[in-house]
């Protein structure tokens, strides 16, 4: 449909990726009208391959295998790459300090990224050819910050990866409930492999490495580690993101560790705030509203 705008983060790019194991999605993404910004394509480049880094994984223990698998890889980022908008095109209409100045305008004070480059993209898109934009990101707490300048300017909405296998399940005639369902499974398994995976390598890294002198000379660190491990356990996602944020502070400091989870980035951004909807939370729902037929084609709306 020519009329549904998509701006996708990096976040949901690399999920669609991985859980789109016959190119399927991509043939069905292919009738949207897609925009990734520059600067979030330069984050899918460095992060695509994080969830397979690990050569020892027994997913891929077999290097042929693994081979393979970036090659799959690659091929799905070439889809996306056609997607990508060359930043100078804004800086030749709004100059080069248009990401600082909407920087300035929602009071973002972290670091030009993504989220903040594709907020200022929407509003550029919903102004220079008059449609709403769809902003499709799995960072809920970027979600959650940016959601109020999307409503009060009028470009849209942002949405995450459960919506745009929805909307896409309803657009497409041949995108049946067992498919979606499927895709949704796959999504909740992504993340729950890569808390899975990150409290393995943390607890790995405990027992090889915090002896009796580490807690004495360390003892922040060992403290910050074990909290992490057991908000992990837990599923306690906002602990979690003040875990990252205490290792991101000290990523110099405590560089061994932070290189660690940082691979695992995308766990940190499940949830926005404490006792907020989580994306977790959001797919199981969606699966039990599948299950209880309430969520619909157009079709099955006619035939009632």
């Amino acid at each position: 449909m020519n009329n549904i705008c998509c701006l996708l983060d990096a976040c949901t790019v690399i999920n669609l990726i991985y859980i789109d194991n016959d190119d399927s999605l991509l043939k069905k993404l292919s009738s949207l009208e897609i925009h990734i910004n520059d600067i979030v394509f330069s984050e899918i480049r460095d992060n695509v391959y994080n969830r397979i880094l690990n050569l020892e994984m027994d997913k891929y223990s077999n290097k042929l295998e693994l081979r393979q698998v970036r090659k799959d890889i690659d091929q799905k980022l070439s889809f996306f790459r056609g997607k990508k908008n060359n930043n100078q095109e804004l800086f030749r209409d709004l100059g080069s300090d248009y990401f600082n100045k909407i920087a300035e305008l929602t009071k973002y004070n972290k670091r030009t990224n993504g989220e903040l480059c594709s907020t200022a993209h929407a509003l550029y898109l919903s102004r220079m050819n008059e449609n709403k934009i769809f902003f499709y990101t799995d960072d809920y707490p970027a979600k959650d910050y940016f959601s109020t300048f999307f409503n009060y300017q009028q470009i849209g909405h942002i949405k995450d990866s459960v919506d745009l296998l929805i909307l896409l399940f309803w657009l497409d005639d041949k995108f049946s409930v067992k498919m979606l369902d499927d895709f949704l499974s796959e999504l909740h398994s992504q993340y729950v492999t890569q808390i899975s995976d990150l409290k393995s390598c943390l607890r790995n890294f405990y027992a090889e490495k915090v002896n009796a002198k580490f807690k004495r000379e360390k003892k922040e660190l060992a403290h910050n580690i074990t909290a992490l491990i057991n908000n992990l356990d837990r599923m306690e996602f906002n602990s979690m993101k003040l875990s990252w944020q205490y290792f991101e502070k000290n990523s110099k400091k405590h560089n061994e560790v932070f290189n660690l989870i940082k691979n695992y980035h995308s766990v940190f951004e499940l949830e926005a705030t404490p006792n907020s909807d989580t994306l977790l939370g959001k797919i199981v729902l969606t699966r039990e509203m599948i299950k209880s037929k309430k969520i619909y084609k157009w079709g099955d709306i006619c035939t009632i």
